[in-house]
């Protein structure tokens, strides 16, 4: 806590911010020209060695925000036989001393008043920069931090502080002043590790409370009765990054404070529903997403910072899962790169080219069925089962592969479930198709009557949701090519097709987009990605 002394003569106040923790050693004042302090009483401080650098420009250190002045700063003194009771300092050092020191905050300030002030006494208040009053505060429902753990915004968007300022024997004025709102230091990450080109770019905090507002504020601090009725203004707060939009703050694989550090100002008090969601961006797949968590009921102190560290976890696909036609287990498409393609057209040419290849797709011959990573798939006619009867939902949630941001999938309803609410077995759904042709036999006069689409969608998760699997847009590789991904989503048969003119043999497939489901084939050196459970 900083204590600061007044002299009698003149009124400058040098003063430090009562932080929430552990705070960082003062700085010494910087060497000033002289000025003309005639009719002004000045406020000087009293530094010793375990002061602290506690201001109004948070930056987090070890275990706490630590706050410097800037310009524009100001404060309020209170004399209630005064008119006005409350008077705001005329004049401080801090843009001279920026200016001298070559950065725009400062560990330490003295703020000038008129030479009117005599007694034991007075409370001495910071009401946030801009201020005009010194009874009321304003919780900013919206803010903005330029950098990481820079929150020169603060002041801005509603710190506030109070104390009282005690004359000694030697005619200086002491006080410290302590911090009256709550406040919150983000530092997310995922330890799955995303792209440099994935960013945080804002993060919005709800509740069912008043988090934002105008508040009054008296000696004691804020007025937590004079609290706004809740609506959806207040309600929530939402700090943008670095601009938002295209931009954020770094996602590291552990917490950072230097990569990432997010400070919020809030109105102290006790909260339900508190709900923290944090907006990614994709610079590269244009994609956005949000992480929420729900801390349930959480009580904020006045005065006090709490770090809030969270691992930003998507739903998340491996690259170690797309495979040609009924590879073995293991040798998916990309064994042994160290880089393969995460975005959409990349290629790389270290791709299975040759049966010799251990990633190569399963050459049997029709009507053999998969005996590897695709024998546990739905058949071709199961396929088709899915394709009419699966009442297809399309998800646009985001998700995550090779550190990369895309989104879209389509629900399917399980076979087990189709199977129940036809009165069938799954035994006779695997040896006929809706048509009542098994594609599973040799009937190459019917093959190409495999080809079908179903474009009724329906947007969104379905209601019961254990009854369905998700196949997300993951693409496909050709060549090496990574193709279609966020667009469609492949799953392989467990039936390869009958030979016809291609020059490579192929399996039976399906696919989904937003459009709808679509049942067909293609060349099984393919890379599709594994089927889900089914």
């Amino acid at each position: 806590m900083k204590r600061i002394h007044f002299f009698a003569l003149s009124i400058l106040a040098a003063i430090s911010l009562a932080s929430c923790g552990n705070e960082d050693a003062a700085q010494g004042l910087l060497t000033e020209k002289t000025e003309d302090l005639t009719g002004l009483t000045e406020f000087a401080p009293q530094e010793t060695a375990s002061s602290s650098a506690t201001r109004t420009t948070g930056e987090y250190g070890t275990n706490s925000l630590s706050f410097y002045w800037t310009k524009g700063d100001k404060i309020w003194l209170h004399d209630e036989t005064a008119t006005p009771k409350l008077v705001q300092s005329i004049r401080d050092n801090i843009e001279s001393q920026a200016q001298a020191s070559g950065v725009n905050k400062v560990a330490h300030a003295r703020f000038y008043f008129p030479d009117t002030f005599k007694k034991a006494k007075y409370p001495v208040r910071y009401t946030g920069y801009g201020n005009p009053v010194g009874d009321k505060v304003t919780i900013k429902n919206v803010q903005a931090q330029a950098k990481p753990n820079q929150g020169e915004h603060i002041g801005t968007d509603g710190d506030c502080g109070v104390g009282v300022a005690s004359r000694g024997s030697d005619g200086r004025y002491t006080f410290t002043l302590s911090h009256q709102a709550a406040y919150l230091t983000f530092t997310p990450y995922h330890s799955k590790a995303f792209s440099s080109d994935v960013k945080v770019t804002k993060i919005k905090v709800t509740a069912n409370q008043a988090l934002a507002g105008t508040f009054d504020f008296n000696d004691n601090g804020i007025v937590l009765s004079s609290r706004p009725a809740a609506n959806e203004s207040n309600r929530s707060i939402t700090l943008t990054l670095n601009g938002g939009g295209n931009n954020g703050f770094n996602i590291p694989t552990a917490a950072s404070v230097t990569e990432n550090a997010a400070i919020m100002v809030l109105a102290p008090g006790c909260y339900t529903n508190f709900i923290v969601q944090y907006t990614i961006y994709d610079t590269r797949t244009k994609v956005c997403g949000t992480v929420c968590k729900n801390y349930g009921s959480i009580k904020l102190t006045a005065g006090k910072n709490r770090r809030v560290t969270i691992d930003l976890c998507l739903q998340r696909y491996d690259r170690n899962l797309y495979y040609m036609w009924d590879a073995k287990a293991g040798e998916h498409y990309w064994k042994g790169v160290a880089n393969p393609p995460s975005l959409l057209d990349e290629t790389n040419a270290n791709y299975p080219k040759t049966s010799s290849d251990s990633r190569w797709f399963n050459p049997a011959d029709y009507n053999t069925p998969a005996s590897y990573t695709a024998k546990n798939n739905p058949n071709a006619n199961e396929l088709l089962w899915l394709l009419r009867y699966g009442n297809a939902h399309w998800d646009n949630s985001t998700w995550t592969i090779m550190g990369h941001l895309y989104r879209g999938g389509m629900w399917l309803k399980k076979l087990d479930v189709i199977a129940k609410e036809l009165g069938k077995t799954r035994a006779q759904m695997k040896v006929t198709s809706p048509n009542n042709i098994d594609f599973t036999k040799i009937q190459n006069q019917n093959y190409d009557a495999f080809v079908q689409d179903n474009h009724t969608v329906t947007r969104g998760k379905p209601a019961k949701q254990s009854d369905y699997f998700y196949l997300p847009a993951a693409g496909h590789f050709t060549l090496g090519k990574f193709m279609k991904v966020g667009v469609r989503g492949y799953i392989w048969s467990s039936t390869p097709r009958p030979k016809g003119t291609a020059n490579v043999p192929q399996g039976y497939n399906l696919y989904v987009s937003e459009s709808g489901v679509h049942t067909g084939y293609g060349d099984r050196t393919n890379g599709f990605y594994l089927c889900p459970a089914h």
